[in-house]
């Protein structure tokens, strides 16, 4: 194997190993300051905490669903007590981090809902009752409209990274030669595919 290249490969797992490691240790330490934070019932900074838990995403991390629970225990308690303030600014950090960390799953999916149902309901309570349910599926429906990227935009995504890596791949291990020019049509074609999709998101 190419020297250069097992360098390269053993960069790149270094690189993601070390940001790996960051972003679990954000998400504990920001998941233990949002539940020091809500036992002083300080909830912006619960609130700031825990959003920045719920963003440090991770595959298999219990930071980011800690840290959606707690934005909206405070959504919901604020409500309990009438605190209109905390909790859309509860639901809306829960709304951002679920767009911010969504992937393809039921999980960021539910907590998307959620959000959105929160802030439909605390933005229609103070509607009169003949006009509360209209208020909150308009502020629903503008909500949906609002939503990205899609679960669609995502594959299409990590097929155009599949392809652009794949490409790179057999340029780099394969000989020289007609396999190789369709290899580096396939890896330009996927970088071009990821471009367009991310420019249109």
């Amino acid at each position: 194997m190419n020297r250069g290249v097992v360098l390269a490969l053993l960069a790149l797992s270094s690189t993601v190993a070390i940001a790996t490691a960051r972003e679990l240790s954000i998400g504990h330490a920001e998941s233990s300051a949002a539940e020091a934070a809500a036992q002083a019932a300080d909830w912006p900074e619960a609130i700031a905490r825990a959003r920045a838990a719920a963003e440090a995403y991770v595959p298999g991390s219990p930071w980011p669903e800690r840290g959606m629970r707690r934005l909206a225990a405070v959504g919901h308690g604020a409500e309990a007590r009438g605190d209109d303030a905390s909790a859309l600014l509860a639901y809306g950090a829960m709304r951002t981090a679920a767009i911010a960390t969504h992937v393809p799953s039921a999980s960021s999916s539910r907590w998307l809902a959620e959000a959105d149902e929160g802030l439909a309901r605390v933005a229609a309570a103070h509607e009169d009752v003949a006009h509360a349910p209209a208020a909150a599926q308009s502020m629903r429906e503008a909500l949906r409209r609002d939503r990205s990227p899609t679960d669609a935009s995502l594959v299409v995504l990590a097929l155009a990274a599949a392809a652009t890596l794949g490409g790179l791949a057999a340029i780099a291990f394969g000989p020289p030669g007609p396999r190789a020019r369709v290899a580096g049509a396939i890896a330009a074609g996927g970088f071009f595919a990821y471009a367009a999709v991310v420019l249109a998101s």
